[in-house]
């Protein structure tokens, strides 16, 4: 059936953009497209901050 959705992750949860990586030791971006800050936990990425 193809391989399993292992990007989704990488999303942005707010707009659904695909994320740069982190810098290494980073744990969080910036959105290209809509400008929230998304942390990388164990859990997946979660928007810290949003713009307004």
């Amino acid at each position: 059936m193809g391989d399993p959705a292992c990007w989704l992750d990488q999303l942005c949860p707010d707009c659904a953009a695909m994320l740069d990586a982190p810098e290494p030791g980073a744990i969080s971006v910036t959105c290209w497209r809509c400008g929230a800050t998304v942390h990388f936990g164990d859990e997946g990425p979660r928007v810290t901050n949003r713009k307004k």
